[in-house]
């Protein structure tokens, strides 16, 4: 927390003052630390603030977002628009964090979801069957994950995250709708849960809850929820009780009803434009021709430097005191005069 790092700051620079015997120093020094920390929080919060995701997208702006991608990907062979399309494809329905899609795996129709935020006796990883959906969904589900790299380390594949969401912000720009998020999919999927009659049970198993009762507090309700002929349904282990089909001993609440009669389908018929996404070639290499052994050794012959290694050592010894004579504050006591 801020309060916590501010007193770990606290006890750092008074120990660092301290050490060179600048006690006096530490309410000034203090007092301009703490102030950018002060501002420097405040931004982060206004940051925050202003990227509040969407969690009611309606169905005509997640259909008009993915034709916009698939577009776009097709118009300039973008990779990345590419993925982005195929991701609010498929988002919507599977209800996965977009970090889950490093290490998912599909086995036949069977989705197999690494859960990210794992609890004392959450599993590490969940199942959805996938065989209720559209054909397009599923066939969009196996090649993106075909195309995903699953060997990127968890900083690189944040990065591509960070990728996917700026091609979904800059499209929802372009077609002047509301700047939708991939975590806004999360909430299209859930709510659509609900929508269907599917049981919280069942719901916090598709998405990876361990209470029933998060999905209700923090997500979008059913009466957002779009309406969907089939759903995706948590796939069965040897331990768990069959599923009820949906509807049966579990009635929609009278929010799912209300949603279902004030929900209309969007203008325009199809749910999606129903041609295949295309598989994104590789790129040209358009760099210089690779070394051979020999030439990479001559290269490396060239820059051994030929002078006397303590040669080298005095110059950069000498470098060093005139530099800490220059600027006070590479020296421990302050002073500026040469030491030489």
């Amino acid at each position: 927390s801020a309060r916590r790092y501010r007193a770990d700051l606290r006890h750092t620079l008074l120990d660092h003052l301290s050490t060179q015997g600048r006690i006096a120093d530490f309410p000034r020094a203090f007092e301009a630390v703490d102030a950018a920390l002060t501002t420097r929080i405040a931004q982060i919060r206004e940051k925050r603030t202003s990227a509040k995701k969407v969690v009611d997208a309606t169905k005509a702006e997640t259909d008009a977002l993915f034709i916009e991608l698939k577009r776009h990907g097709l118009k300039y062979k973008n990779p990345n628009s590419i993925l982005c399309g195929l991701f609010t494809l498929i988002a919507g329905h599977l209800g996965f964090r977009p970090v889950e899609l490093r290490g998912a795996r599909l086995v036949g129709t069977i989705l197999t979801v690494p859960n990210a935020k794992k609890r004392p006796g959450h599993a590490p990883e969940r199942s959805i069957n996938i065989a209720p959906l559209d054909p397009d969904v599923v066939k969009g589900t196996r090649l993106m994950l075909d195309l995903i790299d699953h060997d990127l380390s968890k900083s690189e594949f944040a990065a591509w995250e960070k990728t996917i969401a700026e091609q979904m912000r800059r499209a929802c720009i372009r077609i002047k709708i509301r700047e939708l998020s991939p975590y806004s999919f999360r909430h299209v999927a859930i709510a659509a849960w609900s929508a269907a009659g599917l049981s919280p049970d069942e719901i916090a198993r598709l998405c990876g809850h361990l209470s029933i009762r998060t999905e209700h507090t923090h997500y979008a309700r059913a009466s957002v929820g779009h309406k969907r002929n089939a759903v995706a349904r948590a796939a069965l282990s040897a331990d768990t009780e069959a599923l009820p089909p949906v509807g049966e001993n579990n009635a929609p609440s009278k929010e799912t009803q209300r949603g279902a009669e004030n929900r209309q389908a969007s203008p325009g018929g199809p749910i999606f434009d129903v041609n295949d996404m295309p598989q994104p070639g590789p790129k040209a290499d358009t760099g210089p021709p690779a070394l051979s052994a020999e030439e990479v050794r001559r290269r490396f012959d060239r820059l051994v430097d030929p002078r006397d290694p303590r040669e080298i050592a005095a110059n950069l010894a000498r470098a060093n005191r005139e530099r800490e004579a220059k600027d006070p504050r590479h020296r421990p006591d302050g002073r500026t005069d040469d030491p030489s």
